[in-house]
This record gives structure tokens, C-alpha cells and sequence, in this order.
């Protein structure tokens, strides 16, 4: 057994006793008191982003069409600006980008993740097609300058035609083929246990389709893998990066804490090949 998949299988175990109580050591720490400042626990409490503010400011967007129909491509506009009105003039590079715009529309059966082009004066530009008619939730998540990461949600109406909308039922297979990959994934605590506010780690692995084999996935956006996070009513968002020290070859793990109970729909997204694979799952959360 090769080195990494031992230390990744120990780890593992760390955390499975972790989060479900199985340490011997009788003394209770509140991590929330008193934060860890090194070990598993330190670095679990890092980079869990849930349900940012939009701390003040706001994204106005702006179409090249007078309606926007999924029949044809449009350009957006959009417009960031601070908590007096007036535009943001710099910003600082998320995961390798200047602005994340995560497009899903209200049923979650379509989901885009784009990266409009900085055009100067707090003016970002991005050419986008609808799929389908309907409603739509755009989601930027940006940093202005010596602020944090910022996000902000807002609903955008399309003309077209528009399918049924898809009910969202949690999956009861943890595989799936995307991409001429085999995905499987593991979760711990598992699907029936996993409760809201708790910590929760998320792995997946991949092979290849034909040869079953284990793939080395490359970097995606300055990480193994990115993995957006939307309830059924989508006022529930969470945006989580891979846990470096604990994703190699073909495993890519993130770690994060559901806000509350629901249904939530995934998207894991990882680069093989030079190209990039959305892998989406539908898990209940207690």
C-alpha cells in the first residue's frame, strides 16, 4: 500500500472518531472557545465558508438584450458597488479569479460556474446562454480590496421555454458515471447520520470508466477540486475547497458544516484531462 493512501486511510479514521465520538480521552474541549492552533481539528475548522455576507455590497446586472430569452447568448454586466453606491475599483484574486459566478437555475437541474473578465472601474462582463427559460439564481462571489470573500445572490427572470421542474430526492446511489469517470462517494458521518451544524467530510473518488483504474486528477482553480452547495429553496449557499493535505491522485475530499436540516444538491467539480467535470449528488441532511 503506497504512503498516501495510508496517510489518507489513517486520516480517515481520525476523523470518523472525531465526529462520532468514539475518542477514549475524557476531556471535552469546546473548539469554539478555545480554537485548536495545530493538529487535525486546527486545520478542520479552517476554510469553511458558509452562507457569506454580502457585507454591504451589491452586484448590479445589466443585459446586451432588452429581455433575456435562452434562445440566444447574452452578455451580462455586472456592476459591483459598495455600501455607498459607488464602484468597487480593486479587488483581490479568489482561488486564481477575480469573481466566481456560480448560475443555477430555481429547480437546481442546471448549474454553471463561470469566471467574468474585469473590465476596470468595478465592471465585470461575461457571455452566458440560458439553457431554458425560467427563473435563474446568480450567485457573485468576489474580494474587494482588504475585504473578505463577499457574496452576493440575486434571481434573474428568462424568457423561453421552460421544462417541468425537477423534484429534488436524495440519491440512494453513491455512484455515478460523469465525464468517462467512474465517481464514487463517501461520506462521513454516513447519509443517514449526517446532521446540520456538525462537521462533515465528503469524498470522492475517481477511475477511469473503461479501465477502472485510479486517475490523478490535475488542479482546479488553485486546488484538487471546488464544491458548491445549494439547499432545495436555495437561501442555504456554501462554496467549499478541496482539503489539499488530505485530496491526492484520485481522491478529492472537502470538509464542511451543513447550516440546517433539508435537502441539498452538490457539485464537485475536478479537472482531468484538461477538462472539467461537474459531478452533482442530492443528500438529505438531519
Amino acid at each position: 500500500m503506497g504512503k498516501r493512501k495510508l496517510t489518507f486511510i489513517v486520516a480517515w479514521i481520525m476523523v470518523g472518531t472525531f465526529i462520532l465520538g468514539g475518542c477514549s480521552d475524557p476531556k471535552i474541549v469546546n473548539v469554539d472557545i478555545n480554537p485548536p492552533t495545530k493538529g487535525l481539528l486546527h486545520y478542520l475548522k479552517q476554510d469553511q465558508m458558509v452562507n457569506v455576507s454580502d457585507n454591504g455590497y451589491k452586484v448590479r446586472v445589466e443585459s446586451s438584450t432588452a429581455e433575456v430569452n435562452s434562445e440566444t447568448e447574452v452578455k451580462l454586466t455586472l456592476r459591483v458597488l459598495d455600501s455607498s453606491g459607488l464602484p468597487v475599483r480593486k479587488f483581490s484574486e479568489d482561488m486564481t479569479k477575480l469573481m466566481h459566478l456560480i448560475v443555477v437555475s430555481s429547480d437546481l437541474s442546471s448549474f454553471s460556474h463561470l469566471h467574468p473578465e474585469y473590465k476596470g472601474k468595478g465592471i465585470f462582463s461575461v457571455a452566458y446562454k440560458f439553457p431554458f427559460g425560467g427563473d435563474f439564481l446568480l450567485i457573485s462571489e468576489f474580494m474587494p480590496d482588504k475585504q473578505g470573500v463577499t457574496v452576493y445572490k440575486q434571481w434573474i427572470s428568462v424568457k423561453g421555454k421552460s421544462p417541468l421542474a425537477e423534484k429534488l430526492i436524495s440519491d440512494t446511489a453513491t455512484k455515478q458515471t460523469v465525464g468517462g469517470l467512474d465517481v464514487s462517494l463517501s461520506m462521513m458521518p454516513d447519509a443517514k447520520h449526517l446532521a446540520a451544524g456538525q462537521t462533515a467530510m465528503l469524498n470522492f473518488r475517481f477511475t477511469d470508466a473503461k479501465t477502472h483504474k485510479p486517475v490523478k486528477l490535475e488542479p482546479y482553480l488553485g486546488t484538487a477540486g471546488h464544491c458548491v452547495i445549494l439547499n432545495d429553496t436555495a437561501n442555504q449557499y456554501l462554496h467549499v475547497h478541496a482539503a489539499t493535505d488530505m485530496s491526492s491522485g484520485e481522491n478529492v475530499m472537502f470538509h464542511t458544516q451543513f447550516p440546517a436540516s433539508g435537502t441539498y444538491k452538490l457539485w464537485a467539480q475536478v479537472q482531468y484531462g484538461g477538462k472539467v467535470n461537474v459531478v452533482p449528488y442530492v443528500i438529505r441532511v438531519q
